[in-house]
């Protein structure tokens, strides 16, 4: 009698893998015909829904198009960052807190990772743009609001005549504390996943920068770290002098409690430590004054004493500067000292939100109280086994629309086997998607 072969669901025919392939090119192709469209501002301009807000991520999906199928690496996500406040993302490494980031700064490696579906609204100020698309510099002005003027010079001191032998006249442009020029700016609103590759220049890097988990692979090592900073002054002021940008950078890596910053700065990466490298990143990602940071996992290649320091720099930093700081880790420690609101995430969806005290002294669903047992403390008693959250993560790949942590629940109901839960607002801020939350509260 002749055997019956089964066929495993984890291996793919040929004609399955070509069929894979070209849907996933057509939309590929799509995507990125989308990112080098010539549009104009007002198609990427928006609204913020709460005007106390400096970020809103509505229904984001970045998904990664692989010769196995689709992976949903960030599956329909929404949450806000407040201004002035830090908001800490957590959860287990892939469950797409990195991708977040990446997709606010569009730096998603494509073609096989893309945008495909959400909002993400960015507060910012940009420049005013004269007839031809320049800067407009701002002018000083007297006590009657007449507008100052100044013979022009040359780079060697001297006066510049015009063709009939006369001085020119130029206006006297305002400085800021360093010396550069003062534009003209105006409030905008962006949706980000609107924004062509070409426009996302404007706000990448002046108004939203990252700090990177690893310095060592995000730093040049054929520059000196003031090469790269002073590349970031060159970005933000493009009329900035040689000896502006070089003060500049100085200024920086005293900000950042790296001392000797006038012998530093003409160091290389591999000169210094991983923590004078860590804070190098941070002095950069402050260059442009932002209005977001946002730092992926910080910490995590420094060892302890050091990852303090740099977490009360961070912490410092953004008091003075006024900023948002988006904090992506799995460590709660780091959470419950640093963050002002919580996100959670699992398998590329978010399980529950609200402030850190919420989130820490009330938590409701089972992968949040999951991750705070398994935490030790030091009422944990000497040797016994740390908590463990049973089961695996789900294959990202084609994944259902479904509760996504039912198979490693304690409380799983009948109802898991349905769709993902809604959203459950148990107070303004807080916020939980489970479906037994949702049952006891009927109840």
């Amino acid at each position: 009698m002749k055997k019956e072969t089964v066929k495993n669901p984890y291996n793919l025919t040929i004609k399955e893998s070509r069929e894979i392939l070209k849907s996933n090119l057509k939309e590929m192709k799509r995507l990125e015909k989308l990112k080098r469209a010539k549009v104009t501002p007002e198609y990427f301009t928006s609204e913020m829904k709460n005007p106390d807000n400096v970020l809103e991520v509505e229904n984001l999906q970045t998904y990664f198009f692989t010769d196995n199928g689709v992976v949903k690496s960030v599956n329909g996500i929404s949450f806000d960052v407040p201004a002035d406040s830090i908001v800490g993302i957590v959860g287990e490494s892939g469950c797409g807190k990195s991708v977040t980031s990446l997709s606010i700064m569009q730096l998603v490696q494509a073609p096989q990772g893309q945008v495909v579906e959400g909002s993400i609204r960015f507060a910012t100020k940009d420049y005013v743009l004269d007839d031809k698309g320049k800067r407009i510099r701002v002018c000083k002005r007297d006590g009657n609001g007449e507008v100052l003027t100044q013979t022009k010079k040359d780079k060697h001191g001297n006066d510049v005549l015009d063709k009939q032998g006369l001085p020119v006249i130029e206006p006297v442009y305002e400085t800021n504390e360093d010396g550069l020029y003062v534009y003209e700016m105006q409030d905008k609103v962006y949706d980000i996943c609107k924004m062509p590759t070409e426009d996302m220049a404007r706000v990448r890097g002046k108004d939203i920068s990252m700090i990177f988990q690893e310095p060592m692979t995000s730093l040049n090592p054929v520059f000196t770290v003031g090469y790269q900073i002073e590349e970031v002054v060159y970005l933000i002021n493009p009329l900035a002098t040689k000896a502006q940008a070089r003060a500049k950078a100085i200024k920086m890596l005293q900000l950042v409690g790296i001392p000797m910053p006038e012998t530093i700065i003409d160091y290389y990466p591999h000169q210094l430590s991983g923590g004078m490298r860590q804070r190098v990143m941070i002095a950069i990602a402050l260059t442009g004054n932002p209005k977001l940071i946002i730092a992926d996992e910080p910490t995590t290649a420094l060892d302890v004493t050091i990852q303090s320091q740099i977490l009360q720099l961070i912490k410092s930093v953004q008091k003075q500067c006024g900023a948002s700081v988006m904090l992506i880790t799995h460590d709660l420690g780091v959470i419950a000292e640093m963050a002002d609101y919580v996100v959670v995430m699992y398998a590329g969806k978010i399980v529950e939100k609200g402030t850190v005290y919420e989130i820490f002294d009330n938590p409701l669903h089972p992968y949040t109280k999951g991750l705070q047992k398994a935490k030790p403390t030091f009422e944990s008693d000497i040797g016994a086994d740390l908590y463990t959250i049973p089961g695996s993560v789900p294959n990202p790949i084609n994944i259902p629309d479904e509760c996504l942590f039912k198979d490693r629940c304690n409380m799983r109901c009948d109802k898991c086997e349905g769709k993902y839960p809604e959203e459950i607002k148990v107070s303004p801020t807080h916020s939980v998607f489970c479906h037994r939350i949702d049952q006891q509260r009927k109840k």
